[in-house]
């Protein structure tokens, strides 16, 4: 598996592109210039910035965070965009998270294969098929806390639900399924 490892990262963001109905979601971070962009699915976006919530709860009981040193984090933190062009390296198909307490840092696993989808044991590894790769990314609880907002807010701003089926209304339309295609 090919690692990709930004330790820690500048930025980190989870955001869209594109207008309600036609968006394409990523996470991207940055380091030392470089930027790795991953494509994601809207619900990955979702799940994560829920995760990540109630993963700094947790991790804040047993290592709380010092006021000042959050304080100033929290006023020099800014939520993050996806910079353009967002060029993804990968499709993320599992992503993970974790605390490493040692060194008070968030690791975001974006993995391009579930790990459990390595090669049949025992078989050689194709050389036809490009390695599967795995983006390591270790942030402040800080810059997770603003990619969790803005990737909250990315997601709230799509389109609203439909009152009947809570499906995506279309600007364009909409047949409702909740009546049977004969209301709009």
């Amino acid at each position: 598996m090919e690692i990709i490892e930004f330790d820690p990262v500048d930025t980190i963001a989870a955001g869209a592109l594109g207008e309600p109905g036609q968006r394409t979601f990523f996470i991207q971070a940055t380091k030392n210039g470089a930027t790795l962009t991953v494509l994601v699915e809207k619900e990955q976006v979702a799940v994560l910035s829920d995760r990540v919530g109630d993963l700094l709860a947790q991790v804040a009981e047993e290592h709380p965070e010092d006021p000042v040193e959050e304080a100033a984090a929290m006023s020099t933190a800014t939520l993050t965009e996806i910079n353009e062009p967002a060029v993804p390296l990968f499709r993320a198909v599992v992503m993970g998270i974790g605390f490493d307490p040692e060194r008070r840092l968030v690791l975001l696993e974006l993995y391009e294969q579930a790990p459990a989808d390595d090669t049949v044991e025992g078989a050689p590894p194709d050389p036809s098929e490009p390695e599967p790769k795995l983006a390591r990314l270790f942030a402040t609880r800080t810059q997770m806390r603003a990619m969790a907002a803005r990737g909250t807010e990315t997601v709230a701003a799509g389109r609203p639900p439909c009152p009947w089926c809570r499906l995506p209304l279309d600007p364009s339309g909409h047949v409702c399924p909740a009546s049977n295609g004969h209301r709009a």
